[in-house]
């Protein structure tokens, strides 16, 4: 039996067990449809950057922030919610005849404390490079500086830009929110190659999806032990990646473009991810997987049109979750599912009655409304209707 509940208004916004349930398992579904979309059409980071970024702050923030909000209406589910609840709110240490420590507390001590040692881990990680762009000198190789100089001025770049040769680096990578670092390693590059790589690490601090990796990287340390968050991370990422890609080679003929894909290659092929799967910084080469690489060639490669069906089926998407996701929650109203109704009531029927209210039939037991439903046939077990 399914009916629909308003919840009280008399709050803007709560995080309850199931609000937290319903946002989690419906953002994850929505993840995987939105990576399954975007994984098989290779125009998407042809699309407006813009676009990219609203998907990701909206389910970004959606797992941050799990609440339930005043307009919000629960949709009754009383024995799947109630079996969820009963199984968290198994004791496991009694501390005395009133209060336990049951399921669900081990749960959330388990998570706030794997979160407290990720975020840990990460900013430590990036105090670490702080430190250590701020102290190593810039380089002073003219040619590096000379491309630099020319790479800004074409595109009209005119943020403080600072380039480190860090041997500790197998690929190039970007670094930092308010001061930009570019981290070369020590592998001797052409001045052809120095352009891509500079040129590609520029673009990133310029559309700010640094800021958007640490975002990404907040809500991964968050949610450690959901494997879809960090799916969801590393997807965007190589959007990302390949996004700039395109904007890097999108005014090069076939054979420079081509040239360009050798040169990610390369580094692809000298790098051994030593350093930089725990940084927090952004290699040119993404995570580094085969298959990831030759979805962004084919991109780069491939000069298709935007689809724009594709486009409109997305953006339904995303507006229908966004509509779903803060209007209903899923949850147990009314108590013990129909086989517990029975055992209770069977022997206490003088204290039990149904009575129709606002369109519902509501059942009440000592006083107190325990389930009610829309029909009168799906009330679980058959005590005195009461007429208004």
């Amino acid at each position: 039996m399914f009916d629909v509940v308003y919840i009280p208004p008399d709050y803007f916004a709560r995080l309850t067990l199931y609000s937290f349930i319903n946002t989690i398992i419906i953002t994850s579904i929505v993840v995987l449809l939105l990576v399954f979309i975007t994984d098989r059409i290779k125009f998407f980071p042809k699309i407006n950057i813009s676009f990219t970024y609203i998907f990701v702050l909206i389910i970004g923030l959606r797992f941050l922030l799990p609440f339930e909000f005043y307009f919000s209406k629960g949709i009754n589910s009383p024995i799947i919610m109630h079996y969820i609840k009963k199984m968290l709110n198994i004791p496991i240490i009694s501390i005395n005849t009133n209060n336990s420590i049951n399921v669900l507390h081990i749960l959330c001590f388990i998570w706030i404390l794997g979160a407290v040692i990720f975020l840990s881990k990460y900013f430590l990680g990036y105090c670490f490079l702080c430190k250590k762009a701020n102290i190593m000198p810039s380089c002073d190789e003219d040619k590096i500086n000379e491309i630099l100089s020319d790479i800004k001025d074409k595109y009209s770049l005119n943020f403080k830009i600072k380039v480190v040769i860090f041997p500790a680096f197998d690929a190039p990578s970007e670094f930092g929110l308010f001061k930009q670092t570019i981290f070369l390693n020590s592998n001797k590059y052409n001045d052809r190659e120095l352009y891509y790589i500079l040129l590609h690490e520029l673009e990133h601090f310029h559309n700010k999806s640094n800021w958007l990796s640490m975002f990404l990287s907040v809500v991964g340390c968050v949610y450690w032990w959901n494997p879809v968050v960090r799916l969801f991370k590393n997807h965007v990422n190589e959007l990302i990646e390949t996004y700039v890609d395109d904007f890097v080679t999108k005014e090069l003929e076939q054979n420079k473009k081509i040239d360009y894909l050798r040169c990610i290659f390369e580094i692809y092929k000298s790098e051994n991810n030593t350093l930089n799967v725990n940084a927090p910084t952004e290699s040119i080469i993404g995570i580094g997987k085969r298959n990831r690489l030759l979805n962004r060639f084919k991109v780069v490669v491939n000069n298709k049109k935007i689809n724009i069906p594709i486009c409109i089926l997305l953006l339904f998407v995303m507006s229908f979750y966004v509509f779903c996701s803060g209007r209903y929650v899923i949850q147990s109203y009314g108590g013990p599912p129909k086989e517990d109704l029975i055992n209770i009531i069977d022997s206490n029927a003088d204290n039990s009655y149904i009575i129709k209210e606002n369109g519902y039939y509501i059942l009440y037991y000592n006083g107190e409304g325990i389930m009610k439903s829309s029909n009168l046939k799906d009330m679980p077990i058959d005590v005195p209707y009461l007429e208004n």
